[in-house]
């Protein structure tokens, strides 16, 4: 064989591997897929994120009187989890999802009570809990939120698949 016949044997084997298309990385989310319990706040208070296995997720919190919901959809990007919510269908008081380390007059001052349906009747009890782009990642076995909020310094927002002690 002459040196033209092993330049094109090596351009054809170039150009037909070219064509194949480049198979992603497949991400393990099953560890991901469970019910979550919050490990880090106080009794009365719990909350519990439920992520499914058809890239949805449901959120719910509360303590005594109060009650806090989400619903959304989920992804997977290198090893951590992005949740965002989808629009509530029901009228709500909305918040945003972290809040724990803000006061209450620096939560109302930004949300001021907002609803998601202008002049409907909600309920002061009931909010419904805005995830826009949470990002999560497991460490052992708890889910630990990356803190976005400044305020939260120190403080690890985290959920075990294990519900905590009273």
């Amino acid at each position: 064989m002459n040196y033209s016949g092993i330049f094109l044997l090596i351009l054809s084997i170039g150009v037909a591997s070219c064509n194949e298309k480049v198979k992603p990385m497949k991400i393990d989310t099953s560890k991901f897929i469970k019910i979550w319990h919050d490990t880090i706040q106080g009794y009365p208070y719990q909350s519990e994120l439920k992520i499914k296995q058809n890239y949805t997720f449901e959120y719910f919190s509360g303590a005594c009187t109060y009650r806090s919901i989400s619903e959304g959809t989920w992804e997977v990007k290198d090893d951590t989890l992005i949740l965002n919510s989808i629009p509530a269908r029901d009228c709500f008081y909305l918040t945003e999802f972290g809040t724990l380390c803000k006061t209450k007059e620096e939560i109302e001052k930004k949300w001021a009570r907002k609803k998601n349906i202008v002049d409907c009747e909600a309920s002061p009890e009931m909010e419904y809990e805005i995830f826009n782009n949470e990002v999560f990642y497991i460490k052992s076995d708890t889910l630990v939120h990356k803190k976005q909020n400044k305020e939260c310094a120190g403080i690890e927002f985290a959920f075990s698949s294990q519900l905590k002690k009273d």
